[in-house]
């Protein structure tokens, strides 16, 4: 067909019921194709900027490359559609369902996708731009690897086993956000916002969470290892169980925490703020916890073989059956601090 020629809604539906379905390059500006069936259409490259098309079924359609720049496709079905290299530019998709189909290369700026259902979608490079809104949005397993959220709103959002790999959150609000199995290795969540997340046993190996707030966080049995988590807030996060060896965590804020049964071995943790912090059973081997504050800390049973412990505050500090062999200790600063069957530096008992 003619790329150039203007189709109304009602000859666009009748070809379509006609059987026809290559409509490739069709200007469908301002169309109301509300609740409108065009399933398994080839609409690639189509011009539908301010269009209407809430309920609308585009199951399976070809889409590739469409621009839908101010268009509304609220409550609209796009499942298994070829929506790669779209452009979405203020456009509203509330509820919109899109499970299962391939938005790689498309662009969001300043997108409503409120409560929009993404389940198993490829958005492998898919940029959401400017403040673009996901509150409440279901990407259960979808595939977000280097695509770009920077700023984005995903609060409340469902991401459950969604792949991730070098994905940009920078900036990004995923407070209260379900990220449960999340594959995020070397991810970008620098200064993003995930208080009272759930990211357990979420993979976060060599991941940028510098400045971010895990305030709250469900982190159990996360994999953290390399990580850097520098100048982050953690304030009663789970950690139970978590890996985080070799993580940088200079400066960080876990006060409170549970860490138990945490490895933490040869971690960074120094200047860090752990005030009542539970670490029992947790392993810190050789970790770096210069100056860091550790008052009222629960480390029972804790591994701390060959820890660097110089300027650290243990006062009133529970180091019952930690193992304290090679760490660096100073003995005449251990006022208040429960030391009962704790292995000493020297190897020694402590009775």
């Amino acid at each position: 067909m003619n790329a150039s020629e203007l189709l109304s809604a009602n000859e666009l539906l009748v070809r379509h019921s006609q059987g026809e379905r290559n409509f490739q390059g069709a200007n469908l500006i301002a169309i109301n194709l509300s609740a409108a069936t065009l399933n398994r259409s080839n609409l690639s490259y189509a011009n539908l900027k301010n269009s209407y098309l809430a309920k609308t079924k585009l199951i399976g359609a070809n889409l590739n490359s469409a621009d839908f720049s101010h268009a509304n496709l609220s409550e609209a079905k796009f499942i298994e559609a070829n929506l790669s290299a779209a452009s979405f530019t203020k456009t509203t998709l509330i509820a919109t369902d899109l499970s299962g189909g391939i938005l790689s290369g498309a662009i969001f700026s300043e997108a409503d996708l409120t409560r929009a259902i993404l389940i198993g979608t490829s958005m492998i490079g898919t940029c959401l731009l400017n403040h673009s809104t996901l509150i409440k949005a279901n990407l259960t397993g979808a595939t977000l690897s280097r695509a770009i959220l920077s700023g984005a709103n995903l609060t409340q959002a469902i991401l459950n086993r969604a792949i991730m790999t070098e994905v940009d959150l920078s900036g990004t609000l995923l407070n209260q956000t379900s990220l449960i199995r999340a594959y995020l290795q070397r991810g970008n969540l620098n200064g993003a916002k995930l208080i009272k997340a759930d990211l357990t046993e979420a993979t976060l190996v060599q991941a940028n969470l510098c400045g971010s707030d895990l305030t709250g966080a469900d982190l159990q049995g996360a994999n953290l290892s390399y990580a850097n988590l520098s100048g982050s807030n953690l304030m009663g996060a789970n950690l139970q169980g978590a890996n985080l060896r070799n993580a940088n965590l200079n400066g960080v804020i876990l006060q409170q925490a549970d860490l138990q049964a945490a490895d933490l071995s040869k971690a960074n943790l120094r200047g860090a703020n752990l005030k009542a912090v539970n670490l029992s059973g947790a392993n810190l081997l050789e970790a770096d916890l210069r100056g860091t504050n550790l008052q009222k800390a629960n480390l029972y049973g804790a591994g701390l073989l060959l820890v660097s412990l110089k300027g650290a505050n243990l006062k009133e500090a529970c180091l019952c059956n930690a193992n304290l062999i090679g760490s660096s200790l100073n003995l005449s600063n251990l006022q208040d601090v429960c030391l009962k069957e704790a292995i000493m530096p020297n190897g020694s008992t402590h009775k």
